[in-house]
């Protein structure tokens, strides 16, 4: 088997959902999806000039909702929109809130059997442009059939998080703490420049017509404070615990990786920044759809043949906050170790992208601190989860 390497991972920043009846316009509500991934496609391609773009043999890259704008594949529309050669083939993919993590692993896959030597991956998602529940417009031309809905019981993610929430007997304190603590955390790492090697610009009009250019996550709120978030309403259940503040933004954003073989590397000297060590996906019981995080952890390390105590960073998908929060007391991981740069409950979710963003974050953070390892893991629809465990190269 051979070998296969990261050489770069970014993403756009994350722009936030337009609020018509404030008059506020989202700040890539009007950049096209094809073109955010197109922007970031050519960004590789920049920022690795001694690899020549005609060795890049394909683009793999996720969405969530695959219609409108995000329709057909759009993998091949964003590469005839680069500057990448036409060579370049595309496939797209869906599996949910961890598309992008798994676009990643399949193209690390593909090097390491021979299948390709230099592979762009990632995904994207424009929430604006195409809105969650746009690919369920005729609720009677749907793929859940009777039978699925007599097997399992089909509920809202917010209610799975409630669920989730009182299996792992997490209280409305540790809920509020963790949802004001990530955008404390989000915030410090932004001032700090934190994410500035893994954020690419993108230019866009605002709503009075100026050109500007948005180069940091603007869905992060540092005032946020738990008397705020205490005070708002629990749409899931009644006398809930989980609020718009312990949920995950709302937002677009894109995610792009480089994937190359060992030769390429070498031939090209390009630098590697890190390898995978492990890949694992699960299913659970989708009423339950966000507790696969648990056992999918389990399996990568298994495979890794590594002990949480090894891993140096974690990123966990906050999809709502009860998701990490039940990893963390399961496992028994140190909040230390955990999104130590915040999350997508204070820097937005966009679905299909988000698994490429913590890529990007977390091979970021492990070069600041001279760590190894990392793991990402995210929940998905229908009872599914994603994880990955990389290795710094050093």
């Amino acid at each position: 088997m051979r070998e296969c390497f990261l050489i770069d991972a970014i993403r756009t920043p994350r722009g936030r959902l337009s609020r018509p009846k404030k008059n506020f316009v989202g700040e890539l509500a009007n950049v096209h999806p094809t073109t955010l991934g197109a922007i970031l496609a050519d960004a590789i391609v920049d920022r690795n000039p001694g690899l020549p773009s005609e060795k890049i043999e394909d683009l793999i890259y996720a969405t969530t909702i695959a219609v409108k704008e995000q329709a057909q594949d759009i993998a091949r529309w964003i590469v005839l929109a680069s500057k990448l050669p036409v060579t370049v083939s595309g496939v797209h993919l869906n599996r949910f809130c961890s598309g992008a993590l798994q676009a990643n692993a399949f193209a690390n896959a593909s090097i390491r059997v021979g299948d390709y030597d230099a592979v762009l991956a990632g995904g994207g998602e424009h929430m604006n442009r195409v809105p969650m529940g746009s690919d369920r417009n005729d609720p009677d031309r749907l793929p859940i059939t009777p039978e699925i809905r007599k097997k399992y019981c089909i509920v809202p993610q917010g209610v799975s998080a409630e669920l989730i929430a009182e299996k792992y007997n997490i209280s409305q304190d540790e809920i509020n703490a963790f949802s004001v603590d990530s955008q404390k955390k989000a915030h410090a790492a932004t001032e700090a420049g934190k994410f500035k090697n893994e954020i690419i610009p993108i230019p866009y009009m605002d709503a009075h017509g100026e050109q500007k250019v948005l180069d940091r996550d603007t869905h992060i709120n540092p005032e946020t404070t738990i008397e705020k978030v205490n005070a708002l309403p629990r749409p899931f259940k009644e006398n809930g615990l989980i609020h718009a503040a312990a949920s995950s933004g709302i937002c677009d954003g894109a995610s792009m990786a480089l994937w190359v073989s060992e030769d390429i590397a070498r031939r090209y000297n390009l630098k590697p920044r890190a390898r995978v060590v492990s890949v694992a996906n699960w299913g659970v019981d989708p009423k339950e759809m966000l507790d696969g995080v648990i056992p999918g952890t389990q399996l990568a390390l298994k495979r890794a043949g590594l002990k949480l105590d090894q891993i140096d960073r974690f990123e966990i998908n906050e999809a709502f906050a009860s998701v990490p929060l039940a990893w963390m007391k399961t496992l028994n991981v140190s909040k230390e170790k955990v999104n130590v740069n915040g999350g997508a409950i204070a820097m937005g979710h966009p679905l299909g992208s988000t698994g490429g963003i913590l890529l990007a974050t977390l091979i970021n953070e492990l070069e600041r601190e001279n760590l190894r390892y990392g793991l990402i893991t995210l929940c998905a629809a229908q009872g599914m989860s994603g994880t990955m465990i990389i290795e710094r190269i050093q």
